[in-house]
């Protein structure tokens, strides 16, 4: 065990590495994008914050509550895109569909692990998670919330469940494209960009059985509203500590078996977008 631990540690090593030769080797593009994806997280939270700023609150929380709900959010989005942005990893979609799988299976690694570490991009790709960081830490402060290990904890593990929703949901829609590949191709990144547009807003006061679809089967409502609700204490019991985990696992274990049942199909019968002079189609 202790020596797998080390193996993921020596490829983020690695994958680190090369993040930061790119940085250093193309500096000024490196920094153009990573200032355009800046400017892009502040203009994705810039228009609910404004609202709840002129209104006094939005959804059922006060503006400074609004700003930790959003700080969360670019936060939790900013470290799923750091470990998993780089290389299609996150929209998995697009390496299946283009036939790109290949280049995994005959990696000396397995799939899994290749999967959990390839994506890492600690410097260009970190731009989200520093505006996140930023946001977060001036919500907290303007809220005066304790900075105890277990508010720090729980912030944590609702990190970790906004990863695996995001990442659950992009590899379970993801596992079309091994039917489909043309069609499917850029499914993964449909399904993240609605994940993205719709977990920015707070849900309060809208009908409860499409609080409750938002909060299972489409968890839009898990990534920053409840997490937020945890933090600030309006909301306890088996909606802040159950559900979001419960959901998460359930997601997990779908994309799982659709991807397994998908990499069969692709055993078989590879993938169909390629001519035989090695053209896409």
């Amino acid at each position: 065990m202790a020596g797998k631990i080390k193996s993921f540690f020596r490829l983020w090593a690695l994958y680190a590495r090369m993040d930061l030769n790119w940085v250093l080797q193309d500096t000024g593009s490196t920094l153009l994008v990573m200032l355009s994806e800046l400017v892009t997280n502040v203009a994705a939270v810039a228009g609910v914050l404004l609202l709840a700023v002129r209104f006094g609150g939005a959804g059922g929380l006060t503006s400074d509550e609004v700003l930790l709900m959003l700080g969360f959010f670019q936060l939790a989005n900013g470290f799923c895109c750091m470990m998993f942005g780089g290389y299609n990893i996150m929209n998995i979609s697009r390496r299946v569909g283009r036939g790109q799988l290949d280049h995994m299976l005959i990696q000396p690694r397995p799939l899994p692990v290749q999967m959990l570490t390839e994506g890492f991009l600690p410097f260009s790709g970190s731009s989200g998670l520093l505006l996140g960081i930023a946001l977060t830490v001036i919500a907290c402060v303007r809220l005066r919330l304790p900075a105890t290990p277990a508010f720090f904890l729980q912030l944590a593990l609702y990190i970790l469940l906004h990863t695996a929703l995001i990442m659950a949901q992009s590899y379970l829609f993801g596992a079309l494209a091994f039917y489909k590949p043309v069609a499917c191709e850029e499914i993964s990144s449909v399904v993240i960009d609605l994940n993205v547009q719709l977990g920015k807003f707070p849900l309060f006061g809208i009908p409860k059985a499409l609080l409750i679809m938002l909060c299972t089967a489409l968890p839009v409502g898990l990534l920053a509203y409840l997490p937020a609700l945890g933090l600030l204490h309006k909301v306890g019991g088996a909606a802040a500590y159950a559900l979001p985990p419960a959901v998460a696992i359930a997601f997990v274990t779908a994309a799982a078996a659709a991807f397994r049942g998908g990499l069969k199909h692709y055993m078989k019968n590879s993938c169909t977008r390629y001519r035989d002079m090695g053209h896409r189609s």
